[in-house]
């Protein structure tokens, strides 16, 4: 089999896992459920990916590649000038991705507790390089902007999976617990978990730039005491 049609069969096996996994989830879901509904042997999925974990990593990694060239294109058309212009285009694309990607935010939210520990490690590390190397250049491109550093944008980014990841997992109510609480008590337990990842990215970003405006007063006011 030629090297595309690898890359292709590949591409097939992870459409076929991403549908079954919005129909049914994670844990419930099989490789082998996979293999038969992609019509190959469970011993060809695996040669693949050695492990479930590896196969979901990866299409994680799919979609962090589309989100990393949508955040490239947006800066690319339109240069911020200010941390204003960075906080509305972060939450902006924030609420396309709750709105339009429920893949990627439940993917997200198993990447640290679930997939990175269960993926094999040359797969991981490559994945992990990989998805630096693309940060890092968007990142770079931000900071022309002369707004925020690179450190700074890269912090943001973290923090904003870790919110994903918390408010996600804040969210799931057990099937158990669903099916003994009446409702009027299991909507008092129950989270919008879209609502709360973007309330929670707007008061980080604004307490973000309250502190960035302290501490450039502070500066200023040392500069004045200096002269």
């Amino acid at each position: 089999m030629t090297e595309e049609a690898k890359t292709a069969r590949a591409r097939e096996i992870l459409n076929t896992a991403e549908k079954l996994f919005l129909e049914s989830g994670y844990r419930d879901l099989k490789m082998s459920d996979i293999a038969k509904v992609a019509g190959i042997s469970n011993g060809l999925l695996f040669v693949y990916f050695k492990t479930k974990e590896t196969l979901f990593l990866c299409l994680l990694w799919r979609e962090y590649e589309k989100r990393l060239d949508f955040l490239e294109e947006h800066v690319r058309r339109k240069q911020p000038e200010s941390f204003s212009d960075i906080q509305a285009l972060l939450l902006e694309e924030l609420t396309l991705l709750l709105e339009t990607n429920p893949l990627y935010i439940r993917l997200e939210a198993l990447r640290a507790v679930i997939l990175e520990r269960g993926a094999d490690t040359d797969t991981l590390c490559r994945m992990k390089k990989r998805l630096s190397e693309r940060t890092d250049a968007w990142s770079r491109q931000l900071e022309e902007s002369g707004v925020l550093s690179r450190e700074e944008i890269m912090d943001i980014y973290c923090m904003e999976s870790g919110i994903i990841t918390g408010c996600y997992q804040q969210s799931l109510v057990s099937a158990s617990v669903q099916n003994s609480l009446p409702s009027t008590e299991l909507c008092m337990v129950q989270r919008d978990y879209r609502s709360d990842i973007l309330n929670g990215m707007k008061c980080y970003l604004e307490g973000y730039r309250r502190r960035r405006i302290r501490m450039q007063q502070r500066f200023r006011m040392q500069q004045r005491k200096a002269r």
